[in-house]
This record gives C-alpha cells, structure tokens and sequence, in this order.
C-alpha cells in the first residue's frame, strides 16, 4: 500500500480524529488522525525539519514560515496539516497543506536523524500537488505520539513517547 493510500486504510472513527493543541499537554496518541493549522494560510514555506531527545520523548519540529511574492511574511499559526499516526505501521505520516515551498537541505535532515532512537527514517516525498506535501518518518517502534504547534516562530512539533509504553488518555475531536 502506497502512502497516499494510507488514510483509506486508517479507521477514521470520529473517537479516531484529534485536534492538536497549541501547547504541550502530554496527550498521547497511539493511532489517529491528528489536525490542526489554519486552512486561511496558503503560502508557506518548509524551513528545516530537526530533532532532539529529551526526557520521556523525541521531539521533531517542523520550522514554517510564511510566503508572500518570494519574501517572508508574518504567520500566526502553521497552515491546515494533518498527522497519520500508526502504531502498526510504526510511522508518521504529515501532509501540510499552503502550497509549500521547500527551503531546507534534504540530505542534511536525513544525516540528522540518524542518530535519532526513535526515528528509523524520514521519507521526504517530491510535492506532487501544488496545495500540499507530505512526508513519512518511520519509527524504531510503534510509540504513541503528541503533536502540537507552537508560534514565535511557527512550528509543528511531534513528541514520540520513548521508553516503555504508558495508558493513554482518550481524547476525541
């Protein structure tokens, strides 16, 4: 099965679907469909992609900015973007919607995850439709995952629980 046809596959019961949060809240999700962004944003720009390891988790955050006419422009929130989390497949699917432009080193991203316990890889993916891109991070293991968005400077982060699996809390759109 291809990525693209990966949301077909996932149960996207309404129990299923979260919103992210606009702040760390240690929710946890270990199967889902996670939204968050603003659909109004339509020019954004993909500065890096980085990790670090910190207690309890893996942090990868998605630097964004916004775009207008080539320059840099203020953004309060990141565009419209979902996040596939699968335990089975142990791995992250992002899409970002806002027409994005890619401004990073790929080469330098995948060399930074090596060294990452709980990324395997990062699978960036060409932009094959104009309004939107996606990306896959596979992970060592199926561990539940915290997203959010962070502002000053805008950026979506994904905290992959590390160490032994704990309950998870439910909560639902």
């Amino acid at each position: 099965m291809g990525v693209g046809a990966s949301h077909a596959a996932l149960d996207l019961r309404p129990e299923k679907v979260f919103v992210a949060d606009s702040q760390k809240t240690k929710f946890y999700v270990p199967d889902g469909l996670i939204v968050g962004g603003d659909e109004a944003i339509d020019d954004v720009v993909v500065l890096d992609i980085r990790h670090s390891r910190n207690q309890g988790f893996e942090r990868i955050v998605i630097d964004l900015e916004g775009n207008r006419s080539g320059e840099p422009a203020a953004i309060q929130r990141p565009p419209y973007y979902q996040v596939e989390v699968s335990q089975v497949m142990k791995r992250l699917v992002f899409t970002i919607w806002g027409k994005p432009k890619l401004a990073f080193d790929a080469a330098k991203v995948k060399a930074a995850f090596r060294k990452s316990k709980a990324v395997k890889r990062v699978q960036l993916l060409p932009i094959l439709e104009k309004d939107r891109w996606m990306f896959v991070v596979h992970l060592a293991s199926g561990q539940p995952v915290e997203i959010f968005e962070l502002n000053h400077p805008v950026r979506i982060i994904a905290d992959v629980r590390s160490g032994p699996p704990a309950a998870v809390k439910g909560k639902g759109k």
